[in-house]
């Protein structure tokens, strides 16, 4: 009798690792065992990989987009901030993370932004890997979570810190579904407290209250139906007063086919590819579903909640987003690939997986961690280079912020939020900028040094006009000359002759002193000029400087050390001289 406890323990712990009943013989039975003994320490080594690889990832980038918006007009305030609706979003607790770090990191610090999206990222990971390994075991649960923990596809959401709302409402719901199984008053009331967090983070709540509510519906569970009513009452008053609809009739007519290739998307991605591979792999994930429903099969509480949610995620988006955005955008896949791999997950409950099986997953499940990672790379590429050009406009903008007017907009395409008014009253209250310095500037690429001489030409708007009581000065040092082509470089005490060869066009380049210089044109034909400071690229001066007249070029004192260079093309004699600031 005591042989046979022994055995049928062994054969249910077996089980429970999932991938067969008998013990390991060969190298795949061996390895998986020892997988199957270190869950824990692998899931937490996958979990360090992917927040390194994260934040590895998204190093030099600054806020985006959106985020521009709320330092704007989010960092005071009183409860009217947090309940305004976002592009059509509920944003209460992303707009208190927020809140929070502008008061204790300030502008300066974007990594700690981006430190609350990882974090997130990863605690989903590890819901889903304690949600799995109850019903397919450990070894299969690991792969479920690294599809999720490297899901490259959704780069958006894993580099850019504003998609904190998203990752909010993933989480809260995922740890709602978990708390739910707990069945205890304390879990019950965290599972509704979770549930209002996800409902109130963005609109990808609305999805898991669905699934919640059907859950708790199948299960005839009316007693504990407060878990959803409650934050979905919130959720209503909320948008009775805040809402904003975005459904339109043209968004309706698009919604059918923009949701398909949302769930299109989710499958793509997470196979690390795009719409072209998600279509079919939808339509087989599709069959399988039908397939399982219709074997007469008893359909589990959570299957049902899992293919709810996911019914009215794409439905939702559809509707409100089908002629804003891209259904492959990549900030849509993420809570779809979420749903997917739940869905498997709960169709494959009872089903005996071998550990050849999970040896065969995993070489998938490799495959499409490292062509969804090519994915991430590319995307971080995108933003950085976004970023790198906005720091540097932005910081551009706060050398000249005097002459800024309030509705100026250094960068209306890469960020249309910014204007100067309210993002420099942000920076004189918080006390630090999200811009680059001058020295971070002019170490920065050449693409961003030109973005930011545009914007210290557009404010300054440097013209050249006629000397009146500015003057030359031997206390000024004279321009120094940098390039002649086409004629030669005299200095006299703090001024530059510049003589062009005969019938040539002189083109000369000099640095100039601190307060501008004065330009004596001494021949007939007129002189053009052009400036730049940090870039690489020479902006043309509007007005040229008028034959056989003398004209000056006021250059404004900034805390930057680094000079004005002009550029003139003439074929007349010039005498450039220095003027004090």
């Amino acid at each position: 009798m005591a042989s046979s406890v022994t055995t049928d323990s062994a054969a249910g712990a077996m089980s429970a690792r999932g991938y067969g009943a008998s013990p390991p013989q060969g190298r795949i039975e061996r390895a998986a065992d020892a997988v199957d003994r270190n869950a824990v320490w692998v899931l937490a080594g996958l979990m360090v990989l992917a927040g390194a690889m994260l934040l590895y990832m998204g190093r030099e980038l600054t806020f985006y987009f959106d985020e521009w918006e709320w330092i704007a007009k989010d960092y005071g305030g009183g409860i009217h901030t947090l309940l305004v609706a976002h592009v059509g979003n509920i944003s209460v607790f992303p707009v208190i993370v927020y809140k929070i770090l502008f008061h204790l990191v300030g502008l300066d610090h974007y990594e700690v932004f981006r430190l609350a999206v990882i974090v997130l990222h990863l605690i989903c990971g590890l819901l889903i890997y304690l949600l799995a390994v109850p019903r397919i075991g450990r070894v299969p649960g690991l792969l479920a979570a690294t599809l999720i923990l490297f899901l490259g596809a959704a780069w958006e959401d894993l580099l850019w810190a504003f998609q904190v709302g998203y990752l909010l409402s993933v989480s809260g719901g995922l740890a709602t579904w978990f708390l739910l199984e707990r069945r205890r008053r304390w879990t019950d009331v965290a599972a509704m407290l979770c549930l209002v967090v996800s409902a109130g983070s963005s609109s990808l709540g609305i999805a898991v209250m669905v699934g919640i509510g059907v859950e708790l519906a199948w299960r005839r569970e009316m007693r504990r139906m407060w878990i959803f009513l409650i934050p979905a009452a919130l959720y209503a008053l909320w948008y009775l007063a805040y809402g904003e609809s975005q459904v339109t009739e043209a968004s309706l007519v698009a919604a059918p086919g923009f949701a398909e290739d949302l769930a299109a998307s989710a499958f793509g991605g997470l196979a690390g590819r795009g719409l072209d591979w998600g279509r079919p792999l939808a339509l087989a994930g599709a069959l399988i579903l039908v397939w399982r429903l219709v074997r007469g099969e008893r359909i589990s509480a959570r299957l049902a909640s899992l293919v709810a949610a996911a019914i009215a995620l794409w439905v939702v988006t559809a509707v409100a987003r089908s002629t804003i955005s891209p259904p492959e955008a990549s900030r849509y896949i993420y809570l779809g690939a979420v749903l997917i791999v739940l869905i498997g997950v709960e169709l494959l409950r009872g089903v005996e997986i071998t550990a050849r099986a999970c040896a065969v997953a995993s070489g998938l499940v490799l495959i499409c961690v490292i062509t969804g990672v090519t994915i991430l790379h590319n995307g971080a590429g995108g933003l950085r280079a976004t970023s790198q050009t906005v720091a540097a406009e932005v910081g551009a903008m706060e050398l000249a912020a005097v002459y800024a007017p309030p509705e100026y907009r250094p960068d209306p395409v890469r960020s249309p939020q910014i204007f100067a008014g309210s993002y420099l009253h942000t920076v004189r209250a918080i006390g630090s900028s999200a811009g680059d310095t001058p020295a971070e500037i002019a170490a920065a690429n050449s693409s961003s040094r030109d973005a930011a001489d545009s914007v210290l030409l557009a404010l300054l708007s440097p013209k050249l006009e006629p000397l009146g009581v500015g003057r030359s000065s031997r206390l000024a040092p004279a321009p120094a000359t940098l390039a002649v082509v086409g004629g030669i470089s005299e200095q006299h005490a703090s001024c530059t002759l510049l003589t062009p060869s005969v019938h040539r066009s002189m083109v000369a380049e000099l640095a100039l002193p601190s307060g501008g210089i004065t330009i004596n044109n001494l021949g007939s034909a007129p002189a053009s000029i052009a400036l730049k400071r940090f870039g690489e690229t020479f902006d043309p001066v509007s007005t040229p400087a008028a034959p056989h007249a003398v004209s000056k070029l006021v250059l404004p004192t900034d805390r930057a050390s680094t000079g004005w260079q002009a550029q003139l093309v003439s074929s007349a004699q010039l005498a450039t001289c220095g003027l004090r600031p």
